[in-house]
């Protein structure tokens, strides 16, 4: 597959977003980690939103 990149920028960030995705695959991560993660993104929306309300 041939990509075009917009400039020598592009470029560089796209191989290197590939290269880590590529690394991800090979190291898949436990259910748990990806529950933590999943809840650290909802937060993180939350409080874009403006509706995080932090928990006692």
């Amino acid at each position: 597959m041939e990509r075009t990149y917009i400039n020598e920028f592009h470029k560089q960030w796209i191989e290197t977003t590939l290269q880590s995705i590529e690394s991800w695959k090979k190291q898949p991560i436990s259910l748990e980690e990806k529950k933590r993660q999943q809840e650290m993104l909802n937060q993180q929306r939350a409080i874009r939103e403006g509706r995080f309300y932090r928990q006692a």
